[in-house]
């Protein structure tokens, strides 16, 4: 506004000024022209100059506006319908996001009619045409999609997502690695090809897939870990199923490089040092391993590195692997697992009862019913303790972060849902599952580590998961008295 009003006020002062001048400096022009004769003030002729000026500009205008006409006309035809178009496409890929189909199409045809243009509108109806269910016209937009530099990589990946719907993973493996040669830098090609890689087991290729996704930011540092500890242990399995004990323990040291103390590739490199009879330095990797992260698979191959000791000394190196850590869940249910193997009832009721009661698993209590009824026979509160093992926390297990489903032991991918390295050794979602033995399965006492309860729990029957559901019914036993050995059950 005040910039406004500077300029006027300039404005007002020439023209005055001007004014002023012409008035005291009037001046005289004289014109003979065709026999007219004419006298007037400079400043007259001026003004009579300047309005004819005007008028030739306004009847230029007229004629070119005359003349131009129709191609204005056209013109603004075709700009409304381009707006008009653009708009369809907008709406289309609006109802794409809805999820309406036939609104969907119906805009494509009218975004097809307007703009005229294969290149902007066949996307929105091959969209709409996989959203309708039509994929074999989705299909052949696709098609035409490649065919152009500029959309070639938009065709690939719609065609490789029909054909992941499809479940033709070859084809999509193809479709995959040809999207990528076009946009490495594509997050969602990247993904998608490493996940058919590894499904398809071509590790190498996997490898390099992910080499490359870390290196270009498009899978973050953490993730990959989990990943890369996945294929190695992986090729140490399939080594180790062919025999070759030697090539299966360099991939799980470079799992452990990855991930150290990560129990699984800790026993692959434990067996390969036992079969070159160096026990020493296979003890070394458990202690070492365990001192890292407790894990019961850990006390199971320590106790293992000694077969012929009794109970009683296994207890002994039990506990001196786990000073230090004897504080922790683990810890401690390896010791009491090891002072009930031996029959140490005082043992092993001690570091029982030692733990806290908001740390107390459903293992403590499973423990615990067996104590009472191997040591007193004491049937009631045998099934006291495991209606608490049936309402307290499970034990930690092997499980998938996706869908919840808990395994025995580690698998490159989860027996549910089938992710790839989606398995972590964590607390599973609440599950009560009460099963009773008939008398002739009775379980004996535990030997320690020979059957562990959390390392090798068997895979339940059905895998549910969510809020705590119970699984089985109790059978009824005959007589007024229940049978002690029908209540005690241990899970191996």
């Amino acid at each position: 506004m005040l910039r406004f009003c500077f300029g006027l006020i300039i404005l007002i002062g020439a023209v005055t000024f001007a004014a002023i001048q012409l008035a005291d400096n009037p001046g005289q022009i004289s014109i003979d022209w065709l026999g007219y004769h004419i006298d007037t003030y400079f400043g007259v002729a001026l003004l009579a100059m300047l309005a004819g000026l005007w008028v030739l500009l306004v009847i230029y205008r007229l004629f070119r506006g005359i003349v131009g006409l129709p191609g204005g006309f056209f013109d603004r035809r075709a700009a409304r319908r381009r707006d008009e178009g653009v708009n369809a496409l907008s709406l289309g890929m609006a109802a794409i996001a809805a999820g309406d189909a036939e609104e969907a199409r119906k805009q494509a045809k009218r975004a097809e009619k307007l703009l005229n243009d294969p290149s902007k509108t066949q996307l929105l109806s091959a969209q709409a045409a996989a959203l309708g269910g039509d994929s074999e016209a989705a299909g052949r937009y696709f098609d035409a999609l490649t065919e152009s530099p500029e959309t070639r990589f938009v065709g690939l990946v719609g065609k490789l997502r029909q054909a992941l719907e499809a479940g033709d993973r070859d084809e999509a493996l193809a479709l995959a690695l040809r999207a990528r040669d076009l946009r490495p830098d594509s997050g969602f090609v990247a993904r998608t090809l490493f996940t058919l890689e590894t499904g398809a087991e071509d590790w190498d290729g996997a490898q390099k897939t992910l080499f490359d996704a870390v290196r270009r930011d498009l899978i973050p540092e953490d993730e990959a870990k989990r990943y890369r500890v996945a294929i190695d242990m992986e090729r140490a399995r399939l080594n180790q199923e062919a025999g070759d004990l030697g090539g299966a323990a360099d991939f799980a040291l470079r799992a452990l490089a990855v991930e150290p103390s990560f129990p699984p590739a800790v026993q692959i490199a434990v067996e390969a040092e036992q079969v070159k009879g160096r026990d020493k330095k296979a003890q070394r990797l458990l202690e070492d391993a365990w001192s890292a992260a407790p894990h019961p698979l850990l006390a199971k191959l320590y106790a293992g590195l000694w077969p012929d000791d009794d109970p009683s000394q296994r207890l002994k190196r039990i506990q001196k692997l786990t000073e230090g850590k004897a504080d922790g869940l683990a810890g401690r249910l390896a010791v009491a697992e090891a002072a009930i193997a031996a029959e140490l009832w005082g043992v092993a009721r001690a570091v029982l009862e030692a733990i806290p009661e908001a740390e107390r698993s459903a293992g403590v209590f499973r423990l615990l019913a067996y104590m009472a009824q191997a040591e007193r026979g004491d049937a009631a509160q045998a099934r006291s303790f495991l209606e608490s093992a049936g309402n307290a926390p499970a034990d930690p297990a092997w499980t998938c972060s996706d869908c919840g489903a808990t395994s025995g032991s580690w698998t490159v991918s989860c027996g549910n849902c089938d992710h790839f390295a989606t398995l972590t050794w964590k607390q599973p979602p609440r599950v009560s599952a009460l099963v009773v033995l008939p008398e002739s399965d009775i379980v004996p006492a535990p030997a320690l580590l020979e059957t562990s309860p959390a390392a090798e729990a068997p895979a339940p029957a059905e895998v549910v998961v969510g809020e705590q559901v119970e699984a089985g019914q109790p059978d009824k036993p005959s007589g007024d008295e229940p049978n002690p050995e029908d209540v005690v059950r241990r899970l191996a």
